[in-house]
């Protein structure tokens, strides 16, 4: 027997995911009745989510930014409006890693 290789495998739970969300089912019975570990199906279903969700541009790139008049400012506070529409307002105060991890942890909503 061939072992199959990673894009075989990853081709076939795709389509196994994709069937199972055009059935109806909820993922135990499907994968009781197609005799497949609910745990590999739960595995690859996120995994195939995440990576669907993924921005198609990879590269690390910059976002204009846009400051305000002075006047208008809260002073001690940063206001952040994400390309995903969200908007966040935050103390000026936080480290700069405490900020990258808030941007990184926003970006996934």
């Amino acid at each position: 027997m061939q072992k199959e290789n990673s894009e075989q495998r990853y081709a076939r739970w795709r389509q196994l995911v994709e069937e199972q969300n055009k059935s109806g089912m909820t993922q135990k019975i499907f994968c009781n009745q197609h005799n497949i570990s609910l745990s590999q199906f739960i595995y690859y279903n996120c995994l195939f989510k995440n990576k669907d969700n993924l921005p198609v541009k990879k590269s690390p790139s910059f976002a204009p930014v846009k400051i305000s008049d002075k006047n208008n400012m809260t002073s001690g506070e940063i206001k952040l409006s994400l390309p995903n529409g969200f908007q966040f307002t935050f103390p000026s105060d936080l480290d700069v890693i405490q900020i990258k991890r808030l941007i990184e942890v926003l970006l996934t909503c």
